[in-house]
């Protein structure tokens, strides 16, 4: 492949990433907005799905958001029924967070018709095919993730010098 060629493909590539983190970012608001947060509120909550023993330190290290922003997350998403604090039972020190799993019909039906969306534009691609793109994604989100960590870690640098 001539260097030209792969020069174009790189600018497509990034193109075409960057309007689709554009139109995710705009259907997570409009998803977030129809339950009254903010879209870092519910792709907070979603980034958390997962963790069974969610405290705020833990969310503000997997979204590299500060622990009073994440506070100011957690005080939304409890304000709207999302999650609740709980003490832990074997250290009363620690609070936890869990989902009060009231709105998780109302997602699910939202993000089922993403889903489904979705499932249209899969079927195109073989399974060769998507294991690839699997991969690429895997990996772009392993590097988003570590850079989002460390942009975190230069901007309060950047505040305090």
């Amino acid at each position: 492949m001539s260097r030209g060629r792969r020069s174009e493909l790189m600018r497509a590539l990034t193109e075409a990433m960057r309007e689709n983190a554009g139109r995710g970012v705009v259907l997570h608001q409009a998803i977030a907005g129809h339950f009254g947060l903010g879209p870092t509120d519910l792709k907070c909550l979603d980034l958390a799905r997962e963790e069974p023993e969610l405290t705020a330190g833990r969310l503000a290290e997997l979204t590299g958001m500060s622990t009073s922003a994440i506070t100011a997350v957690i005080d939304r998403l409890e304000r709207n029924g999302f999650v609740e604090r709980r003490r832990d039972a074997a250290d009363r020190r620690k609070v936890l967070v869990r989902s009060t799993g009231r709105h998780e019909a109302a997602l699910e039906k939202i993000f089922g018709k993403v889903g489904s969306a979705f499932a249209e534009v899969v079927e195109a691609y073989d399974d060769d095919q998507l294991e690839l793109i699997g991969g690429f994604l895997a990996r772009l989100n392993e590097k988003a993730h570590a850079f989002t960590a460390t942009l975190a870690g230069d901007l309060e640098k950047d505040a305090d010098g």
